[in-house]
């Protein structure tokens, strides 16, 4: 079946391998598909526009968490689609850089619907590449049959190589039944933006998709990040 037209679509952070693998297979099927992405030397050390990148695709060099770059992009394109795929990634990173995962993750997120505000647009669709993170350590259930979220596990029970919980047994993690209890700072901002988008395009009645994406991995990623 051959993909409808997605008319024109904006990609946050589009420059990544996952950004570019898309460009790949849906920039053919856009009218427009406009990248937003700060080329952070962290996964572009070279700054350079990626060669993987499809070549109709129009690269913006500026930053989600500036309001004036948001500005920028949103006179030159009303996307129908927006993929918001933006976002620091590190579980570990996070726990001593808090302050840059928060910025990126959560206030990136409210400056481009504030943007879209501004500039009295709502995008018909939403896709956010959200994170199996939101789950922390998932569920368990005890021998009587109760499920408990026990959360991050304590310095006492990792000294003890403890890794499981006292009677209890863990659950495979269903979307249908797990209920989101992030552990790391990084899976907490993942699980906000879920929870402004939802917000703002239910107040607005037009779609969101999020994907709680496990590890990822492919062609052109990073191997610096």
């Amino acid at each position: 079946m051959p993909l409808p037209r997605l008319g024109s679509v904006l990609v946050t952070g589009g420059a990544g391998f996952i950004g570019s693998a898309l460009s790949q297979e849906l920039a053919p099927h856009s009218d427009r598909w406009v990248v937003l992405d700060n080329l952070h030397p962290q996964i572009h050390p070279s700054r350079q526009r990626p060669e993987a990148l499809h070549s109709s695709a129009e690269l913006v060099i500026g930053d989600v968490t500036e309001s004036e770059d948001w500005d920028r992009v949103l006179t030159m394109v009303r996307p129908d689609v927006v993929f918001h795929l933006a976002a620091e990634t590190g579980t570990a990173q996070s726990l001593n850089e808090a302050t840059r995962h928060a910025s990126v993750n959560v206030v990136g997120t409210t400056e481009m619907l504030d943007a879209f505000s501004r500039a009295s647009h709502v995008p018909r669709h939403f896709i956010l590449s959200s994170s199996r993170a939101v789950y922390g350590e998932g569920s368990w259930q005890r021998s009587d049959g109760s499920i408990i979220t026990p959360g991050q596990r304590t310095h006492a029970q990792l000294a003890a190589s403890q890794w499981d919980f006292a009677d209890a047994m863990a659950l495979a993690s269903e979307s249908r039944t797990t209920v989101p209890a992030p552990t790391s700072i990084y899976g907490a901002t993942k699980l906000t933006q879920e929870h402004i988008l939802r917000a703002w395009t239910n107040a607005r009645d037009t779609g969101l998709t999020i994907l709680r994406l496990q590890n990822v991995y492919g062609p052109g990623q990073s191997l610096i990040n």
